[in-house]
């Protein structure tokens, strides 16, 4: 009796075991969380600091969270040229790459905005495109268009070249005029999840569309 019993035991363990195992084998593998790249570029005429986060609620949600957020820091602190801009959005996923957003932006300049948009990403090993465009809702409604491509493909032991171009236009709708552009330059070396080089910053502000450019160097991580 104690034999069948034990037999039995052991059989049904197996079997529990055997169906584990062959659900995790169907189980659809999750999609890796992507990094918080963090970076601080030290220009000829200032200090800037970025951060972008880009992350669903879960690896299987439709819904996420995007933030990027950027401050400049002038060396010469009289001439109050200290900035900072940061948007915060919810997103959905709508089709392959594409969501909508809503949120709301903050900066240096014009305060707190409601906002809202489309985002589209595409990302492999090597590269990655990001575009948002969006509209302020309130004031004088503003449309912005954000933009990011990198190219960081890996060499042998964990060294690889890291490239990127990062951009914004910003137009005010209601004066119809150029509020605020610029073109950022990144090339350099990666080693694991670090890189670093040389970069270059390009800002217009203004309908005067007045021009400043800085040149230094940075150095980025990946937070997981």
């Amino acid at each position: 009796m104690y034999k069948i019993l034990i037999l039995s035991m052991a059989l049904l363990m197996s079997s529990a075991s055997f169906a584990q195992t062959d659900s995790l084998r169907k189980a659809p593998p999750s999609k890796p969380s992507p990094p918080i790249p963090v970076e601080a570029f030290a220009g000829n005429k200032g200090l800037v600091f970025q951060m972008i986060v880009s992350k669903h609620f879960s690896p299987k949600s439709r819904f996420g969270f995007f933030n990027v957020t950027n401050f400049v820091g002038d060396y010469k602190t009289t001439n109050q040229k200290n900035q900072y801009l940061s948007q915060s959005l919810i997103t959905a996923d709508i089709y392959k790459g594409f969501s909508v957003n809503a949120g709301f932006t903050m900066n240096y300049m014009t305060g707190f905005r409601p906002t809202a948009g489309l985002q589209y990403v595409f990302a492999n090993r090597e590269f990655l495109a990001v575009v948002l465009p969006r509209f302020d809702l309130t004031q004088t409604y503003n449309f912005e268009t954000f933009g990011l491509v990198e190219y960081k493909p890996k060499f042998k032991n964990n060294w690889g070249l890291y490239t990127r171009v990062q951009g914004l236009y910003n137009y005010n709708t209601k004066l119809e005029f150029h509020d605020r552009s610029y073109v950022w330059l990144r090339v350099g070396a990666s080693y694991k999840n670090y890189q670093f080089g040389l970069g270059a910053n390009f800002d217009v502000y203004g309908p005067m569309k007045v021009n400043e450019n800085s040149f230094g160097v940075f150095l980025r991580t990946e937070l997981f």
